[in-house]
């Protein structure tokens, strides 16, 4: 009621307020003195933007004084008052903009909401607009020169959505800028935000492990300690009650020690090692809820046992938590949480072309509604995909959907690829502060302002992606650190419209500007058209047999296209994050933090050197005397797969050593390796390591099961790998061959073949974007071949090969047999 008031309120006072007369400055921009910086940037971003508009310079004082004239108070200036700033009790990022006497005041009661205030001035009143990051895609209107006079109305505004946590969105200066003026960044103080893992810093082994084991997980009927450098996806023994008395006592010390923080998290992110103690067991509601991974009954159980107890002594803060994997599922012994827990629950938007995993969402976000107070929402917006993942419609559809709920803040993991998603970004921020806003006309704005005379054909092109995006396919969606999920992210017959449409729409405008930015966004399409194609082009290959000269032409003919393809894509991928833009930015931000996957092109490219080994072998047996020629075609076109076919011959030519031990899996006496990192030997071959994500993978050599004999297999529903470490020097070039087989061969695991470098202490490399991998084809009931051609990076001593999967339904298993790593000249 109050706000609606607010809003009434604010509809009488509506006035015209003259920045400019004749060519002269009429207003004032006012700081206070020693201005926080971002007060200082909203005056500058104010002046700047005027000048731009109608050509007249604001002068900007810096006393806080009060001034003749306009003046546009930004913060607390002298002319400032109480009632100028938001009320106490509203949401501490709500920003003000008040008109008294004939000026401007610009208030909240944080430097950030201050700066939301002009800001928001800036975009409502002077038809400012930044749809992405960097000038080029700034909309600033064309006023008349000398003069300007703005209708402002009083307004408080309270976001729609706070706290908006925006991860993976800030890869430059520019990119910074954007964040701000188009809010989505935090104020100094927000609501309810404290809910990502932190339990394990409560715990740290250093200081109670020694005396304290009992502390801990108790796993496989050990005390499990977490290993210096191990990683924090851990929980301790929740039902011992010293664990609950001093996870109360550090929230208490947390709150006392920051008293403008209003949470305490004990959220649960990719958990890993939980405890198995009779006790915690017997929070489950079943007895099989441990080997099954269904934790939400214990989880909640404690989080409202240490919410009851902070509640007692700090009645005004709250506990946060993540309604995620292991505990997404509503519990079924605790029907409700405390008043003072807040949760932010999961869900993939990007998934609703599935109408049942839509309704599912839905209907689980319901139920937690009911559950938790304060609810808010966690979401994944790009996956670092390189292709696009574009669903603005699925976007609103989710935010105008929760609020009907009433929930309150976003996480967002952004992670977006700006050249095919921005108009999808752009209007996200709107609907975070007015979530009533329409979809189509926010698209519309974008494509009219940013596009000009193209728009149309632009509007039609960004509809190709989403209705794309949206076509049932192969199972697609989820691209997180999955490159041929991305690869199916629209379809090969999407990217020809793409290009088409990009084509016209160059041709309708003379626009220089508008010209740079189409140049941009077919940058962004045909850096991810290249794995699109490639892939497409792959399962051809891979499901083609080669039995006469006609179907060796065929596959002959596929692979030459592919071998190109992957050339052209080398080029294309080396120089794009070279380029001073958009999207030369976007990729050196995804690259430089190791999230795109481009390591991963073998498991697209993979068509490429089987098709070749094929060919080759028809042409061995049926045409020897062609050999030499075919093999120079494909070695000429360049280009990664001609490299891995130009290895493989040296291979066979050469019979070089096979530097992998026990590659074959037939040596069966005991394995001394002294376990690294977190890896195990339990299960492991001799000169093999194990990593489990879980205790429930399971390793075990397989007499029989191999090509030849023994074979390594992995079962279990959660994913893990053999290791094995291998010397290596920077600069050093290996080719690495190994053969999977899948059981039952339609089960979708995700099957692989990996190399990943350790510098030479013993860390992983930095450079995750040159590590290759290659998965198995889901389908082939016989052995596959994978095949990884790799460089050694700089700073790196020595190689991991990984032999990886999971996901495994009960009674299926993958097994892995003669693998090989040659070192090439």
């Amino acid at each position: 009621m109050m706000l609606l008031l607010l809003m009434l309120s604010s509809l009488a006072h509506a006035e015209p307020t003259t920045l400019a007369r004749a060519g002269q400055p009429t207003a004032t921009i006012v700081l206070p003195a020693q201005a926080d910086p971002k007060l200082e940037g909203g005056a500058l971003d104010l002046q700047h933007y005027v000048k731009a508009i109608c050509g007249v310079e604001l002068p900007i004082n810096r006393d806080g004084a009060k001034v003749d004239g306009v003046g546009l108070y930004i913060g607390q200036c002298a002319p400032t008052t109480e009632a100028d700033l938001p009320e106490a009790g509203l949401n501490p990022e709500t920003y003000a903009i008040r008109v008294r006497d004939g000026s401007v005041f610009f208030a909240g009661r944080w430097p950030t909401p201050v700066r939301f205030a002009v800001d928001s001035f800036i975009e409502n009143c002077l038809g400012v607009r930044w749809f992405a990051p960097g000038e080029l895609w700034e909309y600033v209107p064309k006023g008349k020169p000398g003069e300007l006079t703005v209708n402002v109305r009083e307004v408080v505004k309270v976001p729609s959505t706070s706290p908006r946590v925006w991860s993976g969105h800030a890869w430059t200066e520019d990119w910074n800028a954007w964040n701000l003026r188009n809010k989505t960044v935090l104020s100094e103080v927000v609501p309810r935000r404290q809910f990502q893992n932190f339990l394990n810093q409560v715990f740290p082994p250093e200081k109670y492990a020694q005396e304290h084991p009992e502390y801990y997980p108790l796993i496989d009927g050990k005390r499990w300690i977490p290993p210096p450098g191990s990683d924090s996806y851990w929980r301790p023994c929740e039902s011992n009650p010293d664990v609950i008395r001093l996870t109360v006592e550090f929230a208490r010390k947390w709150f006392d020690e920051r008293p403008n923080v209003d949470s305490f998290s004990l959220g649960m992110d990719d958990i890993s090692h939980l405890c198995g103690c009779p006790n915690c067991r017997s929070w489950d509601p079943a007895p099989d809820s441990y080997e099954k991974r269904e934790f939400s009954d214990r989880h909640y159980k404690f989080v409202n046992t240490i919410a009851r107890e902070v509640a007692k002594t700090h009645p005004d803060r709250y506990i946060g938590t993540l309604i995620y994997n292991i505990a997404r599922k509503p519990p079924e012994t605790v029907p409700k949480l405390e008043d003072n827990v807040f949760g932010f629950i999961t869900e993939t938007s990007a998934l609703w072309f599935n109408e049942e995993t839509r309704q599912a969402d839905h209907e689980i976000t319901r139920e937690w509604a009911r559950r938790c107070k304060h609810l808010s929402r966690y979401d994944y917006y790009g996956f670092a995909s390189m292709t696009p993942r574009f669903y603005p419609h699925h976007v609103a559809e989710q935010i105008k959907f929760d609020k009907s709920l009433g929930l309150e803040g976003m996480y967002i993991e952004v992670y977006t690829f700006l050249p095919d998603t921005a108009p999808m970004i752009w209007a996200t921020a709107k609907l975070q502060w007015d979530h009533t806003l329409d979809i189509d006309d926010l698209l519309s704005e974008f494509y009219a302002k940013m596009l000009g005379d193209a728009a149309p054909t632009m509007k039609a092109y960004f509809s190709l992606l989403e209705r794309s995006y949206n076509s049932p396919r192969e199972p697609h969606g989820w691209e997180h650190r999955n490159i041929r999920a991305q690869a199916l992210a629209i379809s090969p017959e999407a990217c020809d419209e793409g290009f088409r449409l990009l084509d016209q729409a160059s041709k309708q405008t003379t626009d220089p500007a508008v010209k740079q930015r189409l140049d941009i966004i077919r940058g962004g399409l045909q850096y991810g058209s290249y794995i699109i194609y490639a892939y497409d082009l792959s399962k051809q290959l891979m499901t083609a047999s080669v039995t006469d000269r006609a179907s060796a032409d065929t596959a002959l003919g596929l692979t030459e296209r592919l071998v190109k393809l992957s050339s052209e894509r080398e080029r294309f991928w080396t120089e794009a994050p070279k380029r001073d833009d958009l999207l030369g930015a976007n990729l050196r931000g995804l690259l430089n933090m190791g999230y795109l996957v481009t390591g991963q092109v073998p498991s697209v490219e993979k068509g490429g050197p089987i098709g070749a080994m094929r060919v080759l072998a028809w042409y061995a047996e049926n045409a020897p005397h062609e050999l030499a020629q075919v093999a120079t075609r494909l070695k000429d076109a360049g280009g990664p797969i001609a490299d891995i076919v130009d290895a493989w011959q040296w291979v066979q030519a050469q019979n070089p050593a096979n530097l992998a031990a026990n590659a074959d899996f037939e040596d069966l006496s005991a394995n001394e390796n002294a376990p690294e990192m977190d890896w195990s030997n339990k299960g492991a071959p001799k000169a093999w390591s194990t990593w489990a994500r879980t205790p429930a993978a399971r390793f075990a050599v397989l007499p029989d099961e191999g090509r030849t004999g023994h074979a390594a297999a992995m079962s279990g529903p959660d994913g893990g790998c053999y290791l094995q470490t291998i010397a290596g020097q920077p600069g050093e070039r290996y080719l690495c061959t190994a053969w999977i087989k899948v059981i039952p061969a339609e089960t979708l695991t995700d099957a692989k073949l990996s190399i990943r470098f350790r510098t030479p202490a013993g860390a992983w490399h930095p450079s995750r974007d040159a590590e290759p991998s290659v998965d198995a084809i889901v389908g082939p009931a016989d052995w596959q071949p994978l095949v990884l051609l790799t460089t050694v990076p700089e700073a790196a001593g020595s190689l991991v090969l990984m032999l990886g999967t999971g996901n495994h339904p009960e009674g299926a298993r993958t097994l892995f047999d003669d693998v090989a790593l040659y070192k090439l000249p």
